[in-house]
């Protein structure tokens, strides 16, 4: 050996403790990031000056949600998507936003348009960067932890009397979030992740799992006594069916343990079945919806959103094919023609439904672009409902969203609940690669 030729220098090693400090600040960021996306601590931000001058505070707002979203974009492309990614359903949620955005050029309020559009691409590629950049673990502990910080100052919000944290007439709970139905919607997530990471938790039994699992015990009584004092039937309903998803897989967990399935019987007759068994449940929901308003004591608000349904059905009759453009009908004066009467019964401005925002503003193509995603996501998990401890998580919360955008406009950019869609859409990267 030529001893002069050694190289003597030594080998530079990565700085372990500069790389923890960046993984932590990672994990804070997106705390904050998902927090955000809850829209009541920003709205309760610029609350004051919006009394003050609210002929500003909407360019305010949206600069806000875009700023705490522009460093989740700049990792995710710093990192990049993989291809199988990009060829498969999360090339079809980019194509959907994308025609989205096309929507401008024949929208019937193209500035509208092009800005909601554009709110609605940008918090893709959040989600997008929650899947690519965290394992399911991680996933889930992100999300239970960045919804407590709202619902615990919404608790103190009430405790406090703070104005219009409470409804007195009707006896439930905002807090900071300025309406029930975006109040529960966090509660109902920090519940479900919670859920989720018990069942983790107990199942792989770590060192100390027993200390971490009475933590989550308390977070799930307490993120689910916010959620019933708020009383919004419509995150109840959407837990039922994040419960019904879960049970379903789980039953398919439990029979494939004792009776292996092929890939041909998941693809040709477990996933079909269930596609199938989803599609009954949502018939039957809206045709007893008063039977349910009974059992619940408690008013689901069918009749009162059928009518808007209706309105916008009717409204998406008139352009099926390619759409009035994104979130442009509802302010589009055209849009009322011939149809004040029905307009006149709600008194309201808008849908009250993503799944009509998707038809009305994007039309055939646009719903189509959405369930050609979301049907093909599900069959390219398949495999991690029966290998991924928790597995069932994607299928769940998907299905969970698009319950819930049943009954309000949850599919839109700069919410949370459309991120939630497209980070269970695109899935988790794999435990074995750490972050």
């Amino acid at each position: 050996m030529n001893w002069a030729r050694v190289d003597l220098n030594p080998v530079r090693l990565p700085n372990l403790r500069t790389t923890q400090i960046s993984k932590w600040a990672e994990y804070l960021y997106v705390v904050a990031l998902l927090g955000f996306l809850t829209q009541g601590p920003v709205l309760k931000i610029w609350e004051a000056s919006g009394a003050i001058d609210s002929s500003i505070i909407g360019n305010t707002k949206f600069a806000t949600y875009l700023v705490v979203q522009i460093p989740a974009i700049v990792m995710l492309f710093s990192r990049g998507i993989p291809r199988r990614m990009l060829v498969g359903p999360v090339g079809v949620v980019l194509a959907f936003c994308g025609w989205m955005s096309i929507s401008t050029l024949w929208s019937t309020f193209s500035s509208y348009t092009l800005v909601e559009s554009f709110t609605l691409t940008v918090t893709c590629l959040a989600g997008l960067y929650i899947a690519t950049s965290f394992t399911l673990l991680q996933q889930l502990t992100l999300f239970l932890v960045a919804m407590q910080p709202g619902l615990l100052v919404s608790w103190f919000a009430v405790r406090n009397n703070w104005s219009g944290a409470t409804n007195f007439e009707e006896n439930y709970w905002i807090g900071i979030y300025f309406n029930r139905n975006s109040f529960a919607p966090p509660a109902a997530l920090g519940l479900l992740a919670a859920v989720s990471l018990l069942w983790i938790f107990i199942v792989r039994r770590p060192k100390h799992w027993i200390l971490v699992v009475f933590v989550l015990l308390d977070v799930v009584l307490l993120d689910a006594a916010l959620l019933l004092r708020s009383k919004s039937s419509t995150s109840l309903g959407a837990i039922g069916v994040f419960a019904f998803v879960w049970a379903f897989w789980t039953a398919m967990r439990w029979l494939n343990r004792r009776r292996k399935f092929s890939a041909d019987q998941l693809a040709q007759l477990v996933y079909p079945g269930f596609l199938l068994a989803l599609i009954l449940l949502t018939w039957l929901s809206f045709n007893f919806g008063e039977v349910l308003s009974r059992f619940f004591k408690n008013d689901l608000d069918f009749n009162g959103r059928r009518l808007l349904w209706r309105f916008s059905w009717d409204g998406f009759l008139d352009k099926p094919l390619f759409g009035w453009g994104w979130f442009s009908a509802w302010n589009t004066p055209s849009f009322f023609h011939e149809r004040e009467y029905w307009w006149a019964l709600t008194s309201t401005n808008w849908s009250h439904s993503g799944i009509m925002d998707i038809l009305l503003g994007g039309g055939i193509i646009g719903g189509a672009l959405f369930v050609a995603a979301v049907v093909w996501s599900g069959a390219r998990q398949l495999s991690r409902v029966f290998t991924q401890t928790a597995g069932q998580w994607s299928f769940a919360a998907v299905w969970f969203v698009i319950a819930a955008s049943t009954q309000e406009s949850f599919i839109v950019g700069n919410h949370f609940l459309w991120l939630l869609l497209v980070s269970a859409l695109a899935g988790s990267r794999s435990e074995s690669r750490r972050v």
